[in-house]
């Protein structure tokens, strides 16, 4: 638990990226500003909306906004937001999808597992759909090196446990950490634009002698990939797909990668028919494309054509 002299008075960063999803975004900040037991001050960065901010996001006090001039990317806007958060004495950093809805005793619960276990790196909530609250999107799980995924270990909230759990990945959906470990962990190449950061993220916290785990009882629901179109989306294929390769490459080591670069091959041929089937043949293209870039090391490559709709 946080100690008592420290209640309500500690101040976390919640970094949030917004891109033409200002209602979704509303729906989080709002569901921030109600936690309980901490002092919430958002960092909220505008990739380039095709909107301007709405009037709440100047007359919210604890709100500081940049006006990002390109659509940059997660991976820059979280850097981009941790900067206005950091000269505010934040004692805690949490990267924060806008296309999530936290409880109101949230924050204060993961706060607490960094004085119940000091080895704490990187904590998660529990991550529900926001369409089935019972139905867990991510609560961490076991890496599987070989095929740059995770194991989930829960998949309904009626098999979480009630204590923190260690677990080996954690989301970037909803990702805390102390201060001082951002500033250590966080700032990322921003070529890859999205999709995958939060692996690599977990391995560095990991390298550093550090634990990540899992709350069970804080809870977050998602409403999932709204923001990019959905997870059949061209601009989600392609990132996934992509950047899934370029982390396997820069994190595991050589007899994982070697198993890694086999496993992802076979994939990619085997959506080759598996798109077809499901009516998804536009989706071989993009995949292709994205496997031709990771391999060729096109790490900062953005292809114009997914950038025409609305989306991150």
């Amino acid at each position: 638990m946080i100690p008592a002299n420290l209640n309500n008075t500690l101040r976390v960063g919640v970094l949030l990226i917004n891109h033409n999803q200002w209602d979704l975004t509303k729906k989080c900040v709002d569901s921030v500003l109600k936690s309980q037991g901490i002092q919430p001050v958002i960092g909220l960065v505008d990739n380039n909306s095709n909107e301007p901010a709405p009037a709440w996001v100047e007359n919210t006090e604890e709100i500081s906004f940049y006006k990002n001039p390109e659509n940059s990317g997660f991976i820059s806007g979280n850097t981009l937001a941790f900067q206005l958060v950091d000269p505010l004495n934040v004692d805690f950093v949490i990267m924060l999808n806008n296309d999530t809805e936290v409880e109101t005793d949230t924050l204060k619960l993961l706060v607490s597992c960094f004085y119940e276990h000091p080895d704490a790196g990187l904590v998660t909530p529990a991550i529900t759909y926001a369409e089935d609250k019972n139905t867990i999107w991510h609560a961490g799980g076991t890496f599987i090196p070989a095929r740059m995924s995770l194991r989930p270990m829960y998949s309904t909230t009626s098999e979480l446990p009630e204590e923190p759990v260690e677990v080996d990945q954690i989301s970037g959906c909803a990702m805390m950490m102390k201060t001082t470990l951002f500033r250590k962990i966080g700032n990322q190449d921003p070529g890859p634009f999205m999709y995958h950061e939060d692996v690599e993220m977990s391995l560095r916290s990991q390298r550093l002698g550090l634990k990540n785990y899992l709350v069970p009882r804080a809870r977050i629901i998602h409403h999932v990939s709204i923001s990019t179109g959905g997870v059949l989306s061209p601009f989600a294929v392609y990132f996934t797909h992509r950047n899934r390769y370029i982390y396997a490459e820069r994190n595991l080591k050589k007899s994982d990668l070697f198993k890694f670069r086999l496993f992802y091959m076979a994939i990619t041929v085997a959506k080759t028919f598996i798109y077809p089937l499901t009516g998804n043949r536009k989706l071989v293209y993009w995949m292709w494309l994205a496997t031709m870039d990771a391999v060729l090391n096109k790490t900062d490559k953005r292809p114009e054509k997914l950038f025409i709709r609305k989306g991150r």
